[in-house]
């Protein structure tokens, strides 16, 4: 039996970010992820917006009429939207003059919608509000004013930092029997570890599946963990045949502060050029100092040496380089044994390195204590940051912001 009815309340009560001054603040909201995903995961351009690939309208065309009702169904129940600045500039470049001349549309253009961005100067799509505030404080504080469901689709950016912070209370998935190959996905690489509770499931025409998660209470477990658990002698003989190539190295992660405002800022063609240069002179710094650049990140690098000194300077000169390019970076170092695959690294201390990342600032190079350690007795200073968790990684570990200085300085 369906765990809701699908049947229009006749109306949704909702109130603008400025309610709680006039005494709503009771009122909590439920946020859903609402998305069409493929079946590799993606949820770029479903409709006919532009896909980096060009393979765009990929739900429009196994759409039916009967999962077409669920979506006007939900449109119905939901209270408000939330939107991550792309997300939302693609919708409201389409909805405001939509040719679909129906309820829906006239729905979708009077429900509440709030976008969160830094960046935005304005927002002209009817009933629009602009979030400028840390989302750790805002959005908690939107379920507080908002009765009934605050519904977010696509914005992947965005998607990331809630989920994060735990703020997401449902996920709807309308599932699509097709493999994209490319595009946008919603859930990141190296995301922290969530168990889902499948509350509902449809099937569709079209081989189109709903399905409905709730965040589970606790970590499941059954009978078949103990008898499929891993001897010893399994994992050397896996070992053994995999013969994976593992090296002690010094894994370095930069990344471009505020480069999503770096961008709106530029525009897409002068943001290119800069990120062009960026690379380049990345490129020229890291073989400077004898590193393999493995791979860039779209607005870092991701590179590998021999010694931690040879990261760190690498490190410090690329920060001063780009500084006179206006760009300002952020960089994290580990050393630690890592995995060398093909065209790439892998493995926990690469991971360390890009947890470490998270917890830099401005223009710091912070290392890891071992780091610190193994350069002692060069002109590098070190300056303790306190212990702190890593994200997924287990136990606390000690930061050092690193920088360059005086022999003797300390």
């Amino acid at each position: 039996m369906p765990r809701r009815a699908w049947q229009d309340p006749g109306h949704t009560h909702t109130h603008t970010a400025h309610s709680a001054t006039h005494g709503y603040a009771g009122f909590v909201g439920k946020l859903i992820a609402v998305d069409f995903l493929t079946l590799d995961g993606v949820i770029e351009a479903p409709g006919m917006e532009e896909h980096s690939a060009g393979r765009n309208g990929w739900a429009l065309r196994a759409m039916g009429s009967d999962a077409q009702d669920w979506n006007l169904h939900q449109m119905h129940t939901t209270a408000a939207y939330l939107f991550g600045r792309k997300t939302y500039q693609i919708w409201a470049a389409f909805w405001p003059t939509a040719a679909i001349d129906d309820d829906f549309t006239r729905r979708m253009n009077e429900k509440p919608k709030y976008v969160v961005s830094r960046t935005l100067d304005r927002a002209d799509w009817s009933n629009t509000t602009i979030i400028r505030g840390e989302v750790a404080t805002e959005i908690p504080r939107l379920k507080r004013e908002i009765e009934g469901d605050i519904c977010i689709h696509g914005s992947a950016d965005l998607m990331a930092e809630l989920m994060r912070l735990d703020l997401v209370d449902e996920f709807r998935f309308m599932v699509f029997p097709v493999v994209l190959g490319a595009g946008k996905r919603l859930f990141r690489d190296n995301a922290d570890l969530r168990h889902m509770q499948l509350v509902e499931s449809r099937t569709f025409t079209n081989g189109i599946v709903l399905l409905i998660y709730e965040r589970a209470e606790a970590e499941p477990t059954s009978e078949y963990v103990d008898a499929y658990t891993w001897t010893q002698e399994q994992i050397r003989s896996l070992h053994a045949a995999q013969d994976t190539s593992r090296v002690l190295a010094t894994v370095m992660f930069t990344d471009i502060v505020d480069s999503t405002g770096r961008a709106s800022a530029l525009g897409d063609r002068s943001w290119r050029q800069l990120l062009d240069r960026h690379d380049q002179l990345a490129r020229t710094e890291v073989e400077r100092w004898h590193g393999t650049l493995v791979k860039t990140t779209g607005d870092g690098i991701l590179a590998t040496f021999d010694a931690p000194t040879r990261a760190l300077r690498c490190a410090v000169g690329l920060r001063d380089i780009l500084d006179e390019l206006g760009l300002h970076i952020r960089a994290a170092i580990h050393t630690g044994e890592i995995e060398i695959r093909e065209g790439d690294v892998g493995g926990i201390g690469v991971h360390i390195a890009a947890r470490a990342l998270d917890v830099a600032g401005d223009r710091q190079v912070v290392v890891t204590r071992t780091v610190r350690d193994l350069a002692t007795g060069t002109d590098l200073v070190f300056t303790p940051l306190g212990s702190v968790g890593l994200r997924g990684m287990p136990g606390e570990w000690e930061l050092f912001d690193a920088s360059a200085g005086r022999a003797g300085d300390s």
